[in-house]
């Protein structure tokens, strides 16, 4: 879904594996790669966005909302 858009797609993580992913005990980074797996495309959708989204400067509610 995302491929024809960008070259990269960030992880994306489930709530129940959050805890996992941000423990500060955790020493072994292997035992993270089972999470890193593709995200269902049924939990996500495309639609147009303004360009405010094409500067890291802007970090407005108004960067994820659809555009016509």
């Amino acid at each position: 879904m995302v491929a024809p858009l960008h070259g990269r797609m960030p992880v994306i993580l489930p709530p129940e594996a959050w805890d996992t992913w941000l423990d500060p005990g955790l020493r072994d980074p292997a035992g993270l790669q089972e999470l890193l797996r593709p995200h269902p495309e049924s939990g996500m959708e495309t639609f147009p966005v303004s360009r405010l989204v094409n500067s890291p400067g802007n970090d407005w509610p108004e960067c994820a909302e659809p555009v016509a």
